[in-house]
């Protein structure tokens, strides 16, 4: 059966790119996928935007297409995160479908069983770049109302700046765009909903209150879960077959897994830091994914 090489967050790292397609090639891996945060995040805001533009356009061909040479059977399929400026989409599209498949809000067939569909929002952070930040909920569960107002309260910047080619722009959260945009209403569409139980889920943030969704406690939001509610309350309901997960770097190391299930559906996260040349990944046969294997390369 198919074999599947997961990763994320590597913001970057030339080593770990090149550690990635290195071992795709030595295991012979089917499908590559990469779960957002591809582009790095060293630079001063003044040059993050067109910074990370210039690693898309050209660095971050150069350090995958060994892959096609190498392994030409082989597809590759990644995604933006939250620390990827979503104004460089255009330059990111200039090698869709011939070096790699951009997943985000799209549905692609893997197999004739399985197919895979990507997203790369995440719940508000507290941090100052907005292009791929949502509220969790529009319409909050009745259960859930005091958790995600204490979540609101610790948890969200709601200023910040969102890119635009070359400029960054000024931008609030408003109580409007609340009741109007939320991953909760992004997860109600039939993109995702269609065939939960035959499809990869790669959605950058974890499910809120899971193993895989823990801060560090000298992070800005103290050693705590920051996961997705919307998200949680999709699985729990959908049942899909698998969810592949980055966004918190530590989460491994904080609960000592890269697993969680909830119901029948199995989670993961691969749990990789883009500091230092250690890339962590995720390997496991598509219709077996519950003998997944976590390795350190």
């Amino acid at each position: 059966m198919p074999k599947i090489l997961y990763t994320s967050d590597i913001h970057g790292n030339e080593i770990q790119y090149k550690k990635l397609v290195d071992y795709a090639v030595k295991i012979a891996a089917d499908f590559v996928i990469i779960g957002g945060d591809i582009a790095p995040k060293h630079f001063h805001i003044n040059q993050f935007i067109s910074g990370q533009r210039e690693f898309l356009k050209n660095k971050l061909p150069e350090l995958l297409s060994p892959l096609k040479t190498k392994l030409s059977n082989s597809k590759l399929f990644l995604m933006m995160g939250n620390d990827d400026c979503m104004a460089n989409m255009d330059v990111l599209e200039e090698n869709n479908k011939d070096l790699y498949y951009i997943i985000h809000n799209k549905r692609m067939r893997l197999t004739d069983e399985f197919d895979i569909v990507g997203y790369g929002f995440v719940p508000i952070t507290p941090f100052g770049i907005k292009d791929w930040e949502k509220y969790d909920f529009s319409n909050v569960p009745k259960n859930l109302e005091v958790e995600y107002s204490a979540r609101k309260m610790s948890n969200y910047r709601l200023e910040g700046l969102k890119s635009k080619v070359g400029v960054w722009e000024d931008f609030d959260f408003i109580p409007e765009i609340e009741k109007k945009d939320s991953i909760q209403k992004d997860l109600e569409k039939d993109l995702f909903l269609k065939n939960p139980d035959k499809t990869i889920y790669v959605v950058h943030c974890p499910p809120n209150g899971t193993n895989l969704d823990i801060t560090s406690p000298w992070a800005k939001s103290g050693g705590t879960h920051v996961g997705s509610m919307a998200l949680r309350l999709f699985i729990e309901k959908h049942q899909p077959y698998l969810t592949l997960h980055g966004h918190i770097h530590e989460t491994v190391e904080m609960s000592g897994e890269f697993k969680h299930e909830i119901g029948n559906t199995l989670c993961l996260a691969s749990g990789n830091h883009n500091v230092g040349d250690d890339l962590a990944v995720l390997v496991f046969e598509i219709d077996k994914a519950e003998e997944v294997k976590r390795i350190i390369i």
